[in-house]
């Protein structure tokens, strides 16, 4: 079982790097699924709780990067909506590589279109990068510390 649930659970910090699959959802997932297995004695309610909090702060982390990234340069509001708009799209049409050129693209676009340069418009696409890039980290970050209190927990 736990050999199992250690497997889902490195599935799940892939996870945190491609869009395609849950990542922190998965470790969560797995933490709960542990937590059945063992009837709550090892990993208990509070725990499971605080996993949770921590696999919620991961999942915020996802959809807020990009918007602090660009608010960094000062985006409008048009960029800030291109950028969500474009995060999404560019999942679906791109793929996991949609994650990095769909808010570039979406941000820039928001931006041109609320009359900003070109070069303001990449400027803000770029931070938008930086700061999906970063959250990214901040994402598997969040997943390997909830995969090491996990394993200190159970061993």
């Amino acid at each position: 079982m736990l050999a199992g649930v250690i497997l889902l659970m490195l599935l799940g910090l892939v996870g945190t790097f491609l869009p395609v699959l849950p990542g922190t959802g998965l470790i969560f997932g797995a933490i709960v699924l542990y937590g059945l297995h063992d009837r709550f004695q090892v990993v208990s309610g509070e725990f499971v709780a605080a996993m949770g909090a921590l696999a919620l702060l991961a999942m915020a982390t996802d959809y807020l990067a990009g918007l602090v990234g660009a608010r960094r340069v000062r985006a409008t509001r048009a960029g800030y909506v291109g950028a969500l708009l474009g995060a999404v799209v560019g999942v679906v049409v791109f793929g996991p590589i949609g994650l990095i050129v769909g808010p570039f693209l979406g941000a820039v676009t928001g931006e041109v279109a609320s009359g900003r340069t070109a070069r303001q418009a990449v400027r803000v696409g770029t931070a938008t990068v930086i700061g999906v890039m970063g959250g990214m980290v901040l994402k598997a970050a969040i997943g390997l510390t909830m995969i090491v209190l996990f394993v200190m927990r159970v061993t």
